[in-house]
């Protein structure tokens, strides 16, 4: 048994070295040439792809160039677009400015010099105007008989236009429907000094230089209570000459007590809660609308301070 297999293994060894032997040299040769051929077909379609990939490459850069070039055409199309724009802007403004500064001009009265605010405007014969404050019996402008007649283009014009608040150091403008409301609250508005010995009128946002300039505040210089503060404290000293016949009156929520002492320290104090007054208010009639005390009561709190008071003050 171990014989025939022996056999058999060297039947197959025959085998190989008979197909090695039958191999010539040009069976060599030719596989390397076929090798050789791989190689060349593998670098030839390595090119193509290259070339394929530089074409798409410069094909691409080329339409960004063209989007990017569009992209710019577009930017100074609307560039120019927006600048007629605002050029076409500026002449109509101009023009509506040009047309509303001519209506101004032939509603203005010939005598105050002033827009009238509101109707009747009166309107002569020959289509003169003048407000109803001035208006009397003959045209200011030609002289004529004026009439009864109305004119209801004036009056509709004065509607329509923005008007110039009437403080001189206000510079603002509104409709004529929001111009009451503004001057009443205008920061340029004039007041009257709020001291009783000074009648003087000027804007409120003077009052402060008008206070330090002048004998209105006393010896001390006035300054304005902040919202944020709560408490408060104001000196003041009097004459000689100036408490006889004299009713002490302070138009803030206050209590008025003796020199160098607190409110629950003194032995005599007067005190109000209320509401403050206004500055536009006429003095004469806030004279008892605060705390008023009378010379009587501010006699034993002077007589106690060596002529001089305290006022403390509560904002709530």
């Amino acid at each position: 048994m171990d014989a025939i297999l022996l056999s058999i293994r060297y039947l197959f060894v025959d085998a190989d070295d008979m197909r090695n032997e039958g191999k010539s040299p040009g069976d060599d040769k030719k596989e390397i040439e076929e090798s050789d051929g791989e190689v060349i077909d593998w670098k030839r379609q390595a090119e193509m792809l290259n070339r394929l990939l530089v074409k798409e490459k410069q094909e691409h850069e080329e339409k960004v160039m063209v989007l990017e070039n569009k992209k710019e055409e577009t930017s100074r199309i609307h560039e120019e677009e927006i600048g007629c724009l605002k050029t076409k802007m500026k002449e109509v403004t101009d023009k509506h400015k040009h047309v509303f500064d001519q209506l101004e001009e032939k509603v203005e009265c010939p005598v105050c010099l002033e827009i009238p605010r509101s109707g009747p405007v009166h309107i002569c014969p020959n289509g003169h105007i003048v407000c109803k404050q001035c208006k009397t019996g003959s045209c200011p402008t030609c002289r004529v008989c004026m009439g009864d007649g109305k004119s209801l283009l004036a009056l509709t014009v004065i509607d329509n236009i923005e008007h110039n608040c009437k403080f001189v150091d206000c510079e603002e403008i509104f409709a004529v429907d929001k111009l009451e409301g503004h001057e009443k609250i205008c920061k340029r508005r004039t007041v009257t000094c709020p001291h009783n010995n000074c009648s003087e009128k000027i804007a409120l946002s003077k009052l402060l230089d008008h206070l330090n300039k002048e004998t209105c505040s006393s010896n001390l210089i006035p300054t304005v209570i902040a919202s944020f503060s709560k408490l408060g404290r104001v000196g003041f000293r009097v004459g000689n000459n100036s408490r006889n016949d004299l009713n002490w009156v302070v138009r803030i929520e206050m209590e008025v007590h003796e020199w160098g002492s607190t409110m629950q320290d003194s032995e005599i104090s007067f005190r109000f809660c209320g509401k403050p007054c206004s500055i536009d208010e006429d003095k004469k009639k806030l004279k008892y609308n605060g705390l008023a005390v009378h010379n009587i009561g501010m006699e034993k709190i002077l007589r106690k301070g060596d002529d001089k008071f305290s006022v403390s003050v509560r904002i709530a």
